[in-house]
């Protein structure tokens, strides 16, 4: 019982890391630019690329981003990583995104092995998170952007979710090579 809700907890901090980045963020936009801010059909309609309505400076003012490694820079992601399958319906991926994360759930708590747990945990809360976004706007809150001072830029804009989802499952990859590799030293002795 004590693992299961270490699990929960850890799936819950991460959805409400991911729910208070966006809700922060989206309230500042709403006091800037109003409730059309929550309509992702609005927002794109008035903007030219991927639905970008506006960035760090927009938000608080200042010629300067958060530092030399990120912007924030809002837009709402109707697809998946990199913007992919955006014509899509947002209902087909809500009920694909759920079930995967059923299935996630199912494999946490009857399946996976110990050091399959965190990274899966990080994941499910990750997704949650984009869920919730897509069942209450059809669209995801996207609004982190990497780059190297002005040399280079990364090319998708994500969110916190999407950062646990990218941190578990390259977690989820380690530790599978790690005791992959010792599961064969301990066949080998």
């Amino acid at each position: 019982m004590k693992t299961f809700l270490k699990y929960i907890a850890i799936i819950l901090l991460v959805f409400a890391a991911d729910f208070f980045s966006k809700k922060y963020l989206l309230d500042l936009l709403a006091n800037k630019y109003g409730d059309m801010i929550f309509d992702p059909n609005v927002i794109c309609a008035k903007c030219n690329i991927n639905g970008v309505i506006a960035s760090w400076r927009d938000i608080i003012g200042g010629d300067y981003g958060l530092s030399n490694l990120f912007n924030i820079h809002f837009i709402w992601n109707r697809g998946v990583s990199f913007s992919a399958f955006n014509e899509l319906a947002p209902m087909i991926l809500s009920v694909l995104t759920a079930l995967i994360i059923l299935w996630l759930l199912y494999y946490l708590f009857k399946k996976s092995y110990t050091y399959e747990r965190l990274p899966i945990a990080m994941i499910v809360g990750g997704a949650l998170g984009n869920l919730l976004d897509r069942i209450r706007f059809g669209a995801v809150a996207d609004f982190i952007q990497w780059h190297i001072g002005g040399l280079w830029t990364f090319p998708a804009i994500f969110n916190v979710g999407d950062m646990f989802i990218t941190f578990g499952v390259c977690l989820y990859l380690i530790n599978l090579f790690i005791n992959r590799r010792k599961c064969i030293r301990n066949l080998q002795n």
